[in-house]
């Protein structure tokens, strides 16, 4: 019988086995090392692009806020204009208020029986002092006040009866209302 010594053969395919092994390894950790260094240039690319982005953002960010402070300025001038404009438009209402009820006062007034001694007015109130012929007068001119648009909440506070020197018989009268905001007045009526 032929024997034949497969040893060496053996000897060598393990070793040649072996040496593809090694080599696959080294092969595998070089391919691994190679998406590692892949994969990190792509991070940082990437966190390079993001931080560019940022910087873009931020900067634009403070053009805004550089235009959103000029808006908040423009805003409080505006709304200081707007009050100032309603000061305005309020203090030119004041201004003819006291003409209208004054004119409207005069109408209301017949000389020869109704004389008014005292006139005043703060925050919307009227007092009126005066001296009537007698309770008659004094009760039309009331009317007269209620009927007016410019006059409000007419009320009597005192009525006493004078005398005058030449003897004759007066009542002196004090009477409070409120001044409407209406803007029409209503004509005068003369008893």
């Amino acid at each position: 019988m032929i024997r034949i010594n497969l040893l060496p053969v053996r000897a060598a395919r393990k070793k040649e086995n072996i040496r593809r092994q090694v080599s696959m390894f080294f092969l595998c950790v070089v391919f691994g090392i190679c998406v590692m260094v892949y994969l990190t240039l792509s991070i940082s690319s990437n966190i390079s692009a993001v931080n560019d982005d940022i910087e873009e953002v931020q900067a634009e960010l403070a053009q805004y806020e550089d235009k959103a402070q000029r808006v908040k300025k423009i805003k409080a001038e505006l709304k200081k204009l707007e009050d100032k404009m309603d000061i305005i438009v309020k203090l030119e209402a004041d201004r003819t208020g006291p003409v209208r009820f004054m004119d409207a006062l005069t109408g209301f007034v017949t000389p020869e029986r109704i004389w008014l001694t005292s006139l005043s007015e703060g925050q919307g109130r009227l007092n009126l002092s005066g001296i009537a012929a007698d309770n008659k007068v004094v009760a039309d001119f009331m009317t007269d006040l209620e009927g007016s648009v410019l006059f409000e909440n007419v009320d009597l506070v005192s009525s006493k009866q004078i005398d005058m020197k030449q003897g004759r018989k007066f009542k002196e009268f004090s009477i409070t209302c409120n001044l409407s905001t209406g803007m029409h007045q209503s004509k005068p009526q003369k008893s």
